[in-house]
């Protein structure tokens, strides 16, 4: 079975990383990943580390960007025969749609080309405007793939007769380990030195919700005034502004000296391993790999009630799940944590113990192998 797995968003995250883990560990399939040529050098650099076959082509995407807007618009129809012509030259089989409902373009080619397609969704909220797309193009895919069971709530009946599968995110509990030693980012290891430490990962974005980990911050400074937050994603150009708020805020709470904003990194387990507290403040998520990361490398869990967390990090017994925006909770839940090292290593090993049941690689892998052999037989009939 040949796979084409194609994103139209060249930068890495959650879904790009998720594409190449599963490639990896689908023994079984031949899968190439499609990708488009602007913001991919380090998704093509990835690629090639995990031994996955990939192709770059032209893809706009989608954004408030009235320039690029235009060109989406302007230049889609051709991207999408592109891609109808990249299926058949590369005699695909089967055309997976990644990166969420706002991603068309797979979906489209595939119909065009004659090729089943199977459509990933993570979403668990959207504008109106996309979704109302999303409904034109629903009828076109042979099957769904959702991130997570409130992703599948969300779409709700209107999807419920068509061939799906929720699978989440994987991670590699050999990789992420306590025991693997990861090493490097000595400077900001020497930063932090001795101090209590509570971090994420993330993309710097509206919807990480870094507000709400920022006041958590200065919340939290009453009581353990050494505490130090670590902030470990890129800045993309399109976020300056934000980042700078978000920079503003914390002076004016008084915490900008306690925020160590550590930028993008190709390997987070350093640092991750030196969080006491690992913190999700998103206001959306379906299912997030940085979280599953924390939790396989044993950092006990404070997150926002989003996507599929509660199902996973059992609040009291692997970590702690708070509302959305409530700061004050997620710095009292923090507080608990530092306060009390025994419960931070109880709490750390009962959530590797979750990651290393449902999220292995090879499980996920046959996971979404089945559902392409569910989507080619039924093809067949």
């Amino acid at each position: 079975m040949r796979v084409a797995n194609i994103i139209e968003e060249g930068k890495v995250g959650g879904p790009q990383v998720r594409m190449l883990r599963v490639a990896k560990a689908m023994t079984d399939v031949e899968t190439l990943i499609v990708m488009p040529t602007s913001n991919s050098d380090q998704f093509q650099e990835m690629c090639d580390d995990f031994g996955v076959s990939w192709r770059a082509v032209p893809m706009t995407r989608i954004t408030k960007e009235w320039r690029v807007a235009m060109g989406y618009i302007l230049f889609s129809p051709v991207e999408v025969l592109r891609l109808v012509r990249l299926f058949r030259r590369e005699h695909i089989d089967l055309v997976h749609a990644s990166g969420g409902s706002w991603q068309y373009k797979g979906v489209i080619a595939a119909f065009l080309a004659g090729v089943p397609s199977v459509w990933h969704l993570n979403d668990t909220s959207m504008p109106r405007l996309f979704r109302r797309i999303f409904r034109l193009f629903s009828a076109l895919p042979a099957g769904f793939i959702f991130a997570s069971e409130r992703s599948r709530d969300y779409y709700g009946a209107e999807l419920a007769t068509r061939l799906q599968a929720v699978i989440p995110s994987a991670v590699d509990c050999g990789q992420f380990s306590t025991a693997a030693n990861p090493a490097g980012d000595e400077e900001i290891l020497e930063i932090l030195r001795q101090a209590p430490v509570i971090g994420t990962v993330a993309n710097v974005s509206r919807v990480k919700g870094l507000e709400t980990l920022i006041h958590a911050a200065a919340e939290l400074r009453r009581t353990h005034p050494d505490v130090r937050v670590l902030i470990v994603g890129p800045v993309h150009v399109n976020q300056a502004r934000y980042h700078a708020g978000l920079v503003a805020l914390a002076d004016s709470l008084g915490v900008s000296e306690a925020i160590v904003w550590a930028g993008a990194r190709t390997d987070i387990r350093p640092l991750l391993a030196r969080m006491d507290v690992y913190i999700c403040s998103s206001l959306a998520e379906s299912s997030p790999v940085s979280v599953w990361e924390a939790m396989a490398m044993e950092r006990p869990v404070v997150s926002t009630d989003v996507g599929d967390v509660p199902a996973h990090l059992v609040d009291g017994v692997s970590g702690y799940v708070v509302p959305v925006y409530d700061n004050l909770a997620l710095a009292a839940k923090v507080a608990t944590l530092l306060d009390d090292p025994k419960l931070r290593a109880d709490f750390g090993k009962a959530a590797r113990e979750v990651i290393f049941e449902k999220f292995a690689p090879a499980q996920i892998a046959e996971q979404t192998h089945d559902l392409y052999r569910r989507i080619l037989e039924a093809r067949r009939m």
